[in-house]
């Protein structure tokens, strides 16, 4: 789960795709932005986006991008997340004092291959605003969030299956709990690079805490009903 935290910070910060250093320089990570920041962006092959409404950012792996980005006063400190299960992670903090920046060139296929989708949120003196990141001819599964998710969500499950076959006791719900866990993390994981659930959102968290109950409860229930079966 750490490696996977650290790729998406990793592809949050550098594909300044993120807008934290396509327009950093001057104001948070923009789109939906408030306080009367703006910004805006051009990629090589997806075009411009007013960073300034847009909800989402959908661009190509093989796009270049570029930005830039103005505030009405000086603006003295930046703080920009990227998000993964409702979590904030912190991809860039600086301080400076100016009304305008620019960023750029940035490949995005030298980061495609670690997220389809990156939620990014920042803040500055007086503005704030959000962002999703999507890169539209990437496959979740084979990225390493996506497909990272998935394989954890896979051990997951099978721990959950071998915790429910299992004796049971404090030792089996313990690891169907432990296992539980994982399976929803990874679910959860693979969840926000489909769309399905908004990573900024602690839905997310949800999954994770649902798993601990399932398999703690199901520990031995599978293994006393192969029993009774047997005895009848």
């Amino acid at each position: 789960m750490g490696s996977l935290m650290r790729l998406g910070v990793r592809a949050a910060s550098t594909a300044a795709l993120a807008l934290a250093f396509v327009i950093a320089p001057a104001t948070p990570a923009a789109g939906i932005v408030t306080g009367g920041c703006t910004g805006t962006a051009s990629a090589s092959k997806s075009g411009s986006v007013d960073l300034t409404t847009a909800s989402e950012w959908h661009l190509r792996s093989d796009d270049v991008v570029s930005g830039s980005g103005t505030a009405p006063t000086d603006q003295t400190f930046v703080q920009i997340y990227a998000y993964a299960l409702g979590v904030p992670i912190p991809v860039l903090s600086n301080t400076g004092k100016g009304k305008s920046g620019t960023a750029g060139p940035y490949a995005v296929s030298s980061y495609s291959w670690m997220a389809k989708t990156i939620a990014v949120s920042g803040a500055s003196d007086s503005c704030s605003g959000s962002i999703t990141i999507i890169i539209d001819d990437s496959s979740p599964a084979t990225t390493a969030a996506g497909g990272g998710g998935l394989i954890v969500a896979i051990l997951g499950l099978l721990g959950m299956h071998g915790a429910a076959f299992g004796p049971g006791g404090r030792a089996g719900r313990v690891a169907g709990g432990l296992a539980g866990v994982l399976a929803g993390l990874g679910v959860g994981l693979f969840a926000n690079q489909l769309g399905f659930i908004d990573a900024r959102s602690l839905v997310g968290l949800a999954l994770p805490a649902a798993g601990a109950v399932l398999g703690t409860g199901a520990a031995g229930a599978l293994r006393r009903g192969r029993q009774r079966v047997v005895t009848g």
